[in-house]
């Protein structure tokens, strides 16, 4: 139930205009905590880890990126968080994209605040963000939790919400939002 409501909300955001990227062709993973069937909080400043490779749907994200003739993923990792993703994180998602003729290329964004740069890409290049992004109306709910609560609170997504909780464990749902598909990478298995 909780990957079925956090894919709603993903393509909610998507079908009414909040998927506001710098970039075409680009696309950034949210996370959703959960505890039990309470959505807590959502982020786009994700940590993506050693621990999550083997269950991380790597495979999922290749056929996205197959099906939609995207031959290179352009990752944009911001200086700050230069450690996330983990090196064995993005090692493995090299090996996949390599397995699959696919290619992988980094851009280090400078220091927050700064914009994201807009880049001139062929449309065979997927841009796949680990960075905050200003313009993305996504990301300013992440920054701001009570923009999302405001906008969480207008919709029927409001009885999933409650507040968080510090002692209890969560489990957090990874989607892949962009303009082609809406994908759940991550069910927070370990």
């Amino acid at each position: 139930m909780i990957e079925k409501v956090s894919l709603e909300i993903s393509d909610y955001w998507v079908s009414n205009g909040y998927l506001t990227e710098s970039n075409d062709n680009c696309g950034t993973l949210v996370a959703f905590d959960w505890v039990g069937e309470t959505l807590t909080t959502f982020n786009t400043n994700i940590n993506l880890n050693d621990y999550q490779i083997d269950s991380f749907k790597f495979e999922t994200l290749i056929n996205l990126l197959k099906s939609n003739g995207y031959n290179l993923v352009l990752g944009l990792r911001n200086v700050q968080n230069i450690k996330n993703p983990s090196e064995g994180w993005t090692n493995t998602f090299k090996d996949n994209l390599v397995e699959n003729s696919l290619k992988y290329h980094e851009y280090i964004t400078n220091k927050w605040p700064s914009p994201i740069p807009k880049f001139d890409v062929d449309k065979n290049v997927f841009i796949l963000r680990y960075c905050y992004d200003e313009f993305s109306k996504i990301d300013n709910f992440a920054a701001n939790e009570l923009l999302f609560q405001d906008w969480i609170k207008e919709t029927d997504f409001e009885k999933y919400l409650h507040e968080r909780n510090w002692k209890t464990e969560e489990k957090r749902i990874i989607i892949l939002i962009n303009e082609k598909e809406n994908l759940v990478l991550y069910n927070g298995e370990k």
